[in-house]
């Protein structure tokens, strides 16, 4: 069963370094939904299952549905409890990589799944998507570990095998810029990698 966490931020998530003593520690949440900084989008993931009548059941496809919020503008209508509206959605067949976690910018024309796996420099780690003008998505890109890392980070701290280790996003700092025209990586060492949502550029710094 999957359980959802009430909210998670798309604005620079801190992803707060993992030492030894916690690796045994609890398993990584199981996430049902984002928001975006502002508030006014949702994106709900929704999955289907080979085997849901089961007590252990396995994933074989995850929806992440973009919600707007609406307003009531023209109703003269307010109301303190949150109504949504669905407007593009990304649909994937999980793989190696885990069950993704949706970031959705401000303007909810952008969706970026980070991938939940290990620091292996061949792994899939981001891919972005922008809502298509005429309905459904365009995949703007598709990033490698070794496309964020540098080969002396990667030699330093891509070579763990065991199970229980970080994630490979453990010490970073994930999010959209201000205004929503890249999707910022700070590394835990302290490099800033800004991913152009219009060119697909990364800019180092």
């Amino acid at each position: 069963m999957v359980k959802s966490l009430g909210r998670l931020t798309s604005v620079a998530v801190s992803l707060l370094a993992l030492t030894s003593a916690v690796w045994a520690g609890p398993l990584f949440p199981t996430v049902g939904a984002a928001t975006s900084a502002n508030g006014k989008f949702l994106v709900a993931m929704e999955f289907e299952y080979l085997n849901p009548d089961q007590q252990v059941t396995t994933i074989t496809r995850v929806s992440y549905r973009v919600l707007r919020r609406e307003e009531f503008i023209n109703d003269k209508f307010t109301t303190t409890n949150p109504f949504w509206s669905y407007d593009w959605d990304v649909g994937m067949v999980p793989k190696g990589e885990g069950i993704p976690l949706p970031f959705i910018s401000n303007d909810g024309k952008y969706l970026v799944l980070v991938s939940v796996t290990l620091p292996f420099s061949d792994f899939t780690v981001l891919r972005i998507y922008r809502e298509h003008r005429y309905g459904g998505e365009d995949l703007l890109g598709t990033y490698k570990l070794k496309d964020i890392w540098t080969a002396d980070e990667l030699k330093a701290h891509a070579n763990l095998t065991s199970t229980g280790r970080p994630q490979w996003f453990a010490g970073s700092t994930l999010g959209f810029s201000a205004n929503s025209s890249a999707f910022v990586v700070r590394t835990p060492w302290g490099r800033e990698l800004r991913l152009d949502l219009n060119g697909g550029v990364i800019h180092a710094q």
